[in-house]
């Protein structure tokens, strides 16, 4: 939330925030300014006021249309400027203190965002010889700390990539069960026409993974391999809405023809942790603590994990789950090391997605839902059933 960004800026005690965008839509960038629809330009974000958007004149009608301020390069002496200066290093901090001169910025700054370590490299010492205090991040982005917790809009739009994703899943399911004379390219095929369809883009290729590669969890699958009976089918997908760039993330496992008992009974135990998982989730508390919840789960019953052994390629062999948002993976993290204190938080857009995977045996079963975060625990996202028959 934006008023998040101010908390963590007063806290640093840091004035104004400069948010480069080159050629490349970053999410911090596309948050700050509504999405506007530039190729180049800077967002200036001073604290407790709305960003100001700097652009070039092409596209200042895009930039517009955001509704937020939008001020030309040019009113900060771009032209002498880049003419003029030693090098880019240099150009660009004459241009950012001008600008934040004219603002009304204070002297304390921090970037974020889009940053090409070429170009920027020399940024630092040239602003701070211009009498400006340049905020050093200990790896922290504070502009994906305050992404974290969504605002209702942002909540109802990644709502919409739900429901849209959900009935690519429709698809696949009827497909998988007519499935003779099918490949997995087939299904892949299908997935990416719909997703195209449905006003979203496939920004990596959805896992559509079966047998051996089911088990290894980021498979993405053979796509010329022919449909096989009685192994998991495991189909994640992840779209991300067009306009909007927010995304969604689902997984499922199926199963064409007989069902092996063993598979039955690892997917049980990986719904059980599902469940569990989603049960006991609340506001306020450590995002690692389901981590740690879902490791007791699976060790008692005899899986190995990260936890008690960190090489292991068979067992659960992953995290939970991770926040959504413009990026598929986003604060909080459920990750067991030390150094991670995130808190799930009204707000949060989360995923829960225990699996357990045994590529020697040719099993591999995830389920996975996004949920938000509500007063009292986890709301889902997601409406089609966890079942293996398709």
């Amino acid at each position: 939330m934006l008023r998040d960004l101010d908390s963590l800026m007063r806290e640093r005690a840091i004035d104004a925030i400069v948010v480069p965008m080159h050629e490349l839509m970053h999410p911090s960038f596309r948050w700050l300014s509504r999405g506007a629809k530039v190729t180049r330009g800077y967002a200036i974000k001073r604290i407790d006021r709305d960003p100001v958007l700097i652009t070039y004149p092409m596209e200042r009608d895009e930039a517009a249309a955001s509704g937020l301020e939008v001020r030309l390069v040019h009113e900060f002496d771009f032209e002498r400027i880049f003419q003029t200066a030693p090098n880019p290093s240099e150009a660009h901090a004459e241009l950012f203190a001008n600008a934040l001169r004219a603002l009304g910025c204070g002297s304390s700054i921090a970037f974020f965002g889009n940053v090409p370590v070429q170009l920027y490299h020399g940024l630092l010492e040239s602003m701070e010889r211009r009498g400006f205090w340049v905020h050093r991040s200990n790896g922290d982005d504070l502009i994906q700390l305050a992404r974290k917790r969504k605002e209702p809009w942002e909540i109802d739009a990644i709502r919409s990539v739900g429901e849209r994703t959900e009935q690519v899943v429709d698809g696949v399911r009827a497909m998988l069960r007519d499935w003779k004379g099918l490949t997995l390219g087939d299904l892949k095929a299908f997935v990416s026409s719909e997703i195209a369809r449905l006003g979203m883009i496939e920004d990596h290729e959805t896992i559509l993974s079966q047998g051996r590669d089911a088990g290894v969890p980021h498979s993405r699958g053979d796509a010329s391999a022919p449909v096989r009976p009685s192994v998991p089918i495991v189909l994640d997908i992840f779209p991300a809405d067009k306009t909007t760039g927010y995304f969604f993330d689902l997984t499922r496992t199926f199963c064409a023809g007989d069902i092996p008992d063993e598979l039955r009974g690892i997917h049980a135990d990986v719904l059980d942790a599902f469940l569990r998982a989603r049960d006991a989730m609340k506001p306020g508390t450590r995002a690692s603590s389901y981590q740690a919840l879902v490791c007791d789960l699976f060790e008692v019953k005899g899986y190995a994990t990260l936890r008690s052994n960190p090489t292991t390629l068979s067992g659960y062999v992953h995290s939970l789950g991770h926040g959504v948002g413009l990026e598929i993976h986003e604060k909080p993290s459920f990750s067991l090391t030390p150094s991670n204190t995130d808190l799930i938080e009204v707000g949060d857009i989360v995923t829960i997605e225990p699996g357990l995977y045994f590529p020697e045996r040719e099993m591999g079963v995830r389920i996975e839902d996004t949920f938000v975060v509500r007063e009292r625990g986890v709301e889902t996202l997601c409406r089609s059933g966890y079942g293996l028959e398709p």
